[in-house]
């Protein structure tokens, strides 16, 4: 997959070097902002040798990052029965997904003082988490990104070939068509919200292609026609 990395409302513009510096680190060079601080001789000094990641990168609103992404994937400090969100993709595990998947994953890290929100993390396809001690979880923005980066890396595998995901929007298309028929159906209210979480995690970890949505779409399809007759 061609990995983006996606900095939604930095705060610190040197962090935003530090993070172009690790991208090059790593050998990525595709960075977004959304509603990025001002940027000057700072992020500059910390990017080093890294400038041209920084003068590269792309500024965009998030709705255009899930509209043109493949893969949505969120990062998060927050985990368990408390946090309201669904578990996170083994981190470990990432790159060797990643690895046999065709198309652009964006990969989203939250601004610095309190991260990305549960709005915005309940709407990507995956989220991974660092697992840090509970005794100070929160890391520093560009440790954080190059954790990540590192464990893609490293675990990347060799794949004889490679299968095209689908993109974000047809998975929710995919999402949305399922909550429609377990209204039909009348499926109970209170019970259809976390299903539909856990499809949105199993078809986040499955990496759906187009043809395999269009599949699902196409079940769901009949099941509405024979409920018509």
């Amino acid at each position: 997959m061609d990995v983006e990395i996606t900095l939604v409302n930095p705060v610190y513009q040197g962090n935003v070097g530090a993070v172009a510096r690790v991208m090059k680190n790593f050998g990525f060079s595709k960075l977004v902002l959304v509603n990025s601080c001002a940027l000057d001789e700072e992020a500059r000094a910390m990017a080093s040798h890294a400038q041209d990641v920084l003068e590269a990168a792309q500024h965009a609103p998030l709705e255009q990052v899930f509209s043109t992404s493949n893969l949505v994937i969120g990062t998060t400090g927050i985990i368990g029965p408390h946090s309201k969100l669904r578990a996170p993709y083994p981190l470990a595990a990432l790159g060797s997904k990643l690895s046999v998947t065709e198309g652009v994953v964006s990969i989203l890290f939250g601004p610095e003082d309190q991260g990305l929100p549960n709005a915005v993390l309940q709407q990507c396809d995956m989220l991974i988490n660092i697992q840090t001690s509970p005794e100070y979880p929160v890391m520093n923005l560009s440790h954080a990104v190059a954790v990540i980066l590192y464990t893609i890396s490293s675990s990347k595998t060799v794949s004889s070939g490679k299968r095209a995901a689908a993109t974000h929007v047809e998975l929710s298309g995919l999402l949305q068509h399922t909550s429609e028929v377990l209204e039909a159906i009348e499926f109970p209210a209170h019970k259809r919200k976390r299903v539909l979480i856990n499809l949105k995690r199993i078809y986040g970890r499955s990496a759906l292609s187009s043809r395999e949505i269009q599949m699902l779409r196409g079940v769901l399809h009949r099941i509405e026609l024979r409920l018509k007759r």
